[in-house]
Parts: C-alpha cells; structure tokens; sequence
C-alpha cells in the first residue's frame, strides 16, 4: 500500500468514526423527497407510506435502519418482494439524504 493510499484509508476511518450514531426513531415522521411530490410518511413501527391529497394511500411497505442505509421493502402488484438499501449520507433533525443505488442523493425534508 502507498503512504497516500494508507493516509486516505485512516482519514476516511477517522471521519466514519465521528460520525454520530444514527438510531431509526430520528428517520419517524412526514418528509417531502426530492423525488416525489407527495409526502412519505415513515412511522415508529418500520411502516411506511406514501398518501395522496386525499389520505388515500398510493403505495406502502416496511422501513428499518440497518448498517447506517435504510432499506426499504415494498410488495410489488405481482407478489415479489422489493427490497432498496440506500446508504445514509447525512442526517440531521431537519433533513436526510439517501445514495440511490444509480449513485444520485435524495433529500428529505421535514414536514412536521
């Protein structure tokens, strides 16, 4: 290994192991996506939903915190099981951001 590889190996241990924990309770709530137009309801339990204007429910499936990504799992309308695990990229109160798995950032905002 080349001393600048080695240097840029232990930076970036040493950033990972600043970051705080992440803990699924800060990821409940209402958010707006930067992908979608209508909100995403991420509840306590791991349930999650997108709902209309209307409160009709558009899609929903489970949530859960795992190895700092979510992974999301949706049943698909021909019985398969969908599972997406995106990488946690930052988090705040107010806001996350998720590594799609093409590379891109989604940000969620806080509603309430």
């Amino acid at each position: 290994m080349t001393p600048r590889i080695a240097l840029w190996a232990l930076t970036a241990m040493g950033l990972v192991a600043c970051q705080p924990a992440l803990k699924a309770d800060q990821f409940a709530g209402a958010w707006k996506s930067s992908r979608l137009a209508t909100p995403i309801h991420l509840q306590p339990d791991g349930a999650w939903e997108i709902r209309g204007e209307d409160g009709r429910v558009l899609q929903y499936g489970v949530w859960r915190l795992e190895d700092r990504s979510l992974l999301w799992s949706v049943r698909m309308g021909d019985g398969r099981l969908l599972h997406d695990r995106n990488p946690v990229v930052s988090a705040g109160e107010h806001r996350f951001e998720l590594r799609e798995q093409d590379g891109s950032l989604t940000r969620f905002d806080r509603l309430r």
